[in-house]
């Protein structure tokens, strides 16, 4: 198998952003369910604020007359509640923007830079350029799945008891070891000989 067969046809967007003279080594996507996977704790957090606003607004008996424990203008007490319902229903949301944000990520790895560009619609595509003085060499990681993540930065590294951020690296991956390698190169070419 070569590089090229692991490329995916390339976006007009994103191939406007490479230079002149600006080659891709490497290129690919995220699986989304990976993404997901990060932002299901968040659901647990949501049950809690969901809970606690619904057993807010249930305890004070709403906003109708007959049932409110309030009276007059405190009435509107009971609808404090619903900022923390509506808190914990974007907790819930949290996996799935994840996974939405993952189909319009994609990483490359040029003869020039390391990046990851996110498709945003009807904008520019926004940019997350690894510097060389913040990259440490690729350490792939082996997922319970079968895929693998590659981190990136020094930051990741020196804190491994921490989960790495997203733009901490190239994650849910099929194969870690053609990325590294073009990484690798990229790296050797950008920065000057000692």
């Amino acid at each position: 198998m070569t590089v090229a067969d692991f490329m995916s046809p390339l976006p007009t967007e994103l191939a406007a952003l490479l230079s002149p003279g600006e080659k891709i080594l490497w290129q690919g996507r995220p699986r989304p369910y990976v993404f997901i996977l990060r932002g299901l704790p968040n659901i647990a957090y949501g049950v809690t604020w969901s809970v606690l606003g619904a057993y807010w607004y249930h305890g004070s008996g709403g906003i109708s007359e007959a049932t409110s424990a309030f009276e007059g203008v405190w009435r509107v007490v009971p609808l404090l509640s619903l900022p923390f319902i509506l808190v914990g229903f974007s907790f819930w949301l949290y996996p799935i923007r994840l996974g939405l944000r993952a189909r319009r990520t994609w990483y490359f790895v040029t003869n020039q830079r390391i990046f990851i560009a996110e498709l945003d619609k009807n904008q520019t595509p926004s940019l997350r350029i690894f510097s060389p003085e913040e990259m440490a060499p690729p350490q792939i990681v082996q997922r319970f799945d079968g895929l693998c993540d590659i981190i990136l930065t020094k930051r990741a590294l020196d804190n491994p008891h921490l989960t790495p951020r997203l733009d901490s690296g190239f994650f849910g991956l099929e194969n870690g070891t053609i990325p590294a390698a073009a990484i690798n190169t990229a790296s050797s070419k950008s920065q000057p000989p000692a």
